[in-house]
């Protein structure tokens, strides 16, 4: 992607998050629900798992919104030292005001791809549904940058296996509909790790997980999550489900 298109992309974008955060003081509806929630908790977990491999990491989020995933990550470890990213401007400022109470994190205006930080200055870079927004060859050279060596990535990203992933990203009214920003993609697992060994990451996982829909009523909360847990295990079913949990350590 050239810089001119990305630069398009970009903006599109900050446009399109920023009319959401305006209007419905979030950047995707299904964080908002009861479900929703349940699902952030669960990330939280899988990359606390993660933040437990280096003591006292510093951290980078990309594209943290509004702070709805830093919030809940943040209420489980607030001396987490974090800095959090995002090309909204109307994100980033919802997020400081949300989490100002945290002293050692701060949220500032960024791209990505082109990222404010000196090289090797980061011990993990952590997102929830980013990459699949972003070009992705640019941002994985870009964190190759700035981690230092040992560290690691992780990310939840939207599976294109999974039967509503694609038919939103293949039918464009519905993923207008369902708030996907103009320029999202979604990923394959296979492909995906191949990508990241090639781009020289070691230690990688890609795996697909969660079949907690957003959309459920709370009553449905605890027999899904025991479902969810049974299909994840279960050998191909497992490949359909909503996201893929991306891990992997710069040498």
């Amino acid at each position: 992607m050239g810089v001119r298109d990305a630069a398009t992309r970009a903006g599109r974008e900050r446009d399109h998050f920023d009319q959401l955060a305006d209007e419905q003081g979030d950047v995707w509806w299904g964080h908002t629900t009861p479900l929703g929630q349940e699902r952030l908790s669960l990330r939280v977990r899988l990359l606390g798992a993660v933040l437990d491999r280096i003591r006292e990491p510093r951290c980078l989020e990309l594209g943290c919104g509004v702070g709805t995933f830093t919030g809940p990550l943040l209420d489980a470890r607030p001396t987490l030292h974090l800095t959090g990213i995002d090309v909204s401007p109307r994100c980033v400022e919802l997020a400081r005001t949300r989490l100002a109470r945290f002293a050692n994190t701060a949220f500032r205006l960024g791209d990505a791809g082109q990222l404010a930080f000196p090289p090797q200055s980061i011990d993990v870079v952590f997102g929830n549904g980013v990459l699949h927004h972003v070009d992705l060859e640019q941002t994985l050279a870009e964190l190759r940058r700035v981690l230092r060596p040992g560290g690691w990535i992780w990310f939840s990203e939207p599976n294109m296996l999974n039967p509503q992933v694609a038919l939103e990203r293949n039918v464009r009214v519905l993923g207008r509909w369902l708030q996907n920003s103009p320029d999202e993609t979604a990923f394959v697992r296979h492909p995906l790790s191949k990508r990241l060994r090639g781009a020289g990451w070691d230690n990688v996982t890609v795996r697909p997980f969660d079949f907690l829909h957003p959309g459920l009523p709370r009553a449905f909360l605890r027999p899904v999550r025991a479902v969810s847990e049974v299909l994840e295990r279960t050998p191909l079913l497992r490949e359909i489900a909503g996201s893929l949990e991306i891990v992997a350590r710069k040498p």
